[in-house]
């Protein structure tokens, strides 16, 4: 069996001929790099809103890096 992502789409493109191309839906490299800024930008705002800054023995998780 093969999964691909989710966001795979079918590109077009027109001249002579009609080409078909694999393309993500979510954009080029630029347009997925900055959704994923804005994600880690939101997930860090709700881990700090609902976090006990107070509490010494928080430590975060070994996936994010060290303030």
């Amino acid at each position: 069996m093969l999964t691909t992502c989710v966001n795979l789409r079918v590109g077009t493109f027109w001249d002579s001929n009609t080409h078909h191309y694999a393309r993500c839906a979510l954009g080029d490299s630029i347009d997925r790099l900055a959704r994923l800024k804005q994600q880690v930008v939101v997930s860090e705002s709700y881990v700090l809103q609902h976090a006990d800054l107070d509490d010494e023995a928080l430590v975060p998780p070994p996936i994010m890096p060290p303030r």
